[in-house]
């Protein structure tokens, strides 16, 4: 006799409305979409720490020294009865969900080890004592101490006077005040005024910009979980910093907000926490977002507004699509870093992708607007940002659209709705210079992409080479290039460093600064439209260097006629006329790269990889 078991009761299910499933397939969404999935974050969130202090409970060395687990879920579960609203403010917080993610990733074995592992997972008592005082209730515990510091996850950072090693602090709080430390070693917060500065106490700032709808954020500078992966060290920012913070983000919302309200309403929605990111030497403005901290965007110091409104609505869209790739899958099958992505330089997973694809949707929407209402150079400049935008959309979405892409019907729902909503825009008029320009940004990187990580078959350059060497004629009956990524992580800045002063009126001329960047009068030519002088200088720098990556790249786009298409082996398959030319060479032969290109492209004109 079989034991019945009972029946255990279905948990409910998050639900969009239509009209929301429909506007997110499109890269839309207003406010309203926006709460939902903030609703849909706090299962998740909820989800995430009960699985923290799961793991907790069942390891207790996660803990180390500190206090067992079920003294924090205790005091959360008081803190939810007493001041929901509170908690949920808190749970939502994006560090909060970053931080968990980041203890069981860690705990799995999916994350690097810096502090042992207790001061991470101890993380939990201090997002305990938060809610504790924000529910009003009085509470004693311990936390764990980072290089001198604590944090206080939606506060600000506790700065101890002994910053000496690893370690524990005692904390509590009552009466809507927080202790840190014994007296003199850490500081007394005041819940109704945590922004206050005192000495051992650096507070997350909180910015508000523009007319209404406003935008409120936490310029966080501070919290070890405020980035993509490892824990960091806080880079507190200055007075004059942060008066440059809030210019900047001021000027950027009054762009959105000018430009579509309704647009900035649902990014105030969205966004709740903005984390400065170090500079780097390349001047170019990062950034980011994650899933895992929904409602924060990553960004370093833009050099002007316009440049910090294109960030916020890119990582608007990222924040959105991640909402949606936590309800409903999105790719099928597994998921490898193969794919032509044209805005990154690496290979992509189709998730990877179709998050690109996503943002810059909303980018190319951004740039569309916004460069009617310039004249001038910045018209132009605007002009081309957008042909760019518009262009690498087209590229990824006749990539995704192929059969066999590995998408689940979610996923082609979605592309299905982004191409019909791209495909108007690309009947925009736009000038030829800017249409050129942009194309030869794009048709550079997919083929400096190409050449970089595709790998033709040996037995095809070895036909290939000796068809060339014999002068016969031969046909390949497929190409199935092989890929593995190329060790230079980041190569595509140059031409469009070259084409934006370019378009902008920018005298071309090498000076140090492009000369330190590999520019030559080839590169100059090609994008002053001489494409014979172009020719001449990557065909001798092609003999001076056969691995000159970025000669092969050039002497393709020089073949680009005035309608921007050409059949070029050059720009369609680079890895295959370089390895040919390179085994030619190694047999002793030096073909000319042009001559060999010309009869490459009758060979293999009938291939499609």
């Amino acid at each position: 006799m079989v034991d019945r078991v009972a029946p255990q009761p279905s948990l409910p299910h998050h639900r969009l409305p239509r009209e929301h499933l429909d506007a997110l397939c499109t890269g839309d969404g207003g406010p309203d979409l926006v709460r939902q999935l903030w609703h849909t974050q706090r299962s998740r969130r909820l989800l995430l720490l009960h699985a923290v202090v799961e793991a907790a409970r069942a390891e207790p060395r996660l803990l180390g020294p500190l206090p067992p687990a079920d003294t924090a879920r205790e005091v959360l579960i008081r803190a939810e009865k007493a001041a929901p609203e509170a908690f949920t403010e808190l749970l939502l917080h994006p560090q909060v969900g970053n931080w968990a993610a980041y203890a069981l990733r860690r705990h799995r074995g999916g994350a690097r080890a810096g502090a042992p592992i207790w001061v991470d997972f101890g993380a939990l008592h201090a997002v305990a004592l938060v809610a504790a005082a924000r529910a009003g209730l009085s509470w004693r515990t311990r936390l764990p101490v980072r290089a001198g510091r604590v944090m206080l996850p939606s506060l600000g950072m506790a700065v101890l006077a002994d910053p000496t090693g690893w370690r524990q602090v005692t904390a509590e709080c009552a009466d809507g005040v927080l202790r840190i430390g014994a007296p003199g070693d850490g500081p007394t917060v005041r819940l109704s005024s945590p922004e206050e500065e005192i000495p051992g106490w650096w507070s997350l700032r909180r910015l508000t910009v523009g007319p209404d709808p406003r935008l409120r954020v936490l310029l966080d500078d501070v919290d070890p979980y405020r980035e993509l992966a490892d824990p960091v060290e806080p880079d507190r920012l200055d007075a004059a910093a942060v008066a440059h913070w809030t210019e900047l983000l001021a000027g950027a919302w009054r762009l959105l907000h000018d430009q579509r309200p309704d647009g900035a309403e649902a990014i105030a929605a969205a966004v709740v926490s903005l984390v400065p990111l170090p500079s780097t030497d390349d001047s170019e403005t990062r950034s980011a977002s994650t899933g895992e901290a929904f409602g924060s965007v990553m960004v370093s110091t833009p050099p002007d507004e316009v440049t910090l409104a294109v960030a916020l609505v890119h990582e608007f869209q990222h924040i959105k699509l991640g909402g949606l790739m936590h309800l409903v899958p999105l790719t099928a099958g597994p998921d490898e870093q193969v794919r032509y992505a044209p805005w990154r330089d690496d290979p992509r997973p189709m998730s990877g992708l179709l998050q690109g694809i996503y943002a810059f949707v909303g980018i190319a929407g951004f740039w569309r607007e916004y460069r009617l209402t310039r004249t001038g150079p910045h018209r132009r400049s605007a002009d081309l940002e957008y042909a760019y935008a518009r262009a690498q959309v087209r590229e990824a979405l006749r990539g995704v659209r192929q059969p066999g892409a590995g998408l689940t019907g979610w996923g082609e729902r979605l592309v299905a709705g982004l191409t019909e909503r791209v495909e108007p825009w690309l009947a925009d008029p736009l000038p030829p210079g800017v249409v050129r320009g942009a194309e030869l940004v794009a048709a550079g990187h997919r083929a400096g992409w190409r050449i970089r990580h595709l790998h033709p078959p040996p037995a095809d350059v070895h036909l290939l080479t000796r068809a060339w060497v014999r002068d016969q004629r031969v046909e390949l009956d497929a190409y199935r290039p092989g890929l593995s990524a190329h060790p230079q992580r980041r190569w595509s800045s140059g031409t469009l460093l070259l084409v934006r002063r370019h378009i902008a009126g920018h005298p071309l001329r090498l000076g140090p600064r492009l000369r330190s960047l590999d520019f030559t009068e080839a590169d100059v030519a090609l994008v002053r439209d001489d494409p014979e002088a172009a020719r001449a200088g990557y065909r001798a720098r092609l003999v001076a260097n056969a691995n000159d990556l970025n000669a092969w790249v050039g002497l393709g786009l020089s073949t680009l006629g005035p309608d921007l298409d050409s059949g070029s082996a050059l720009l369609h398959r680079p890895e295959l006329v370089r390895a040919v030319y390179l085994h030619a060479t190694e047999q002793g032969h030096r073909p000319d790269p042009v001559r060999l290109t010309d009869w490459l492209d009758e060979v293999t004109a009938a291939l499609t990889a």
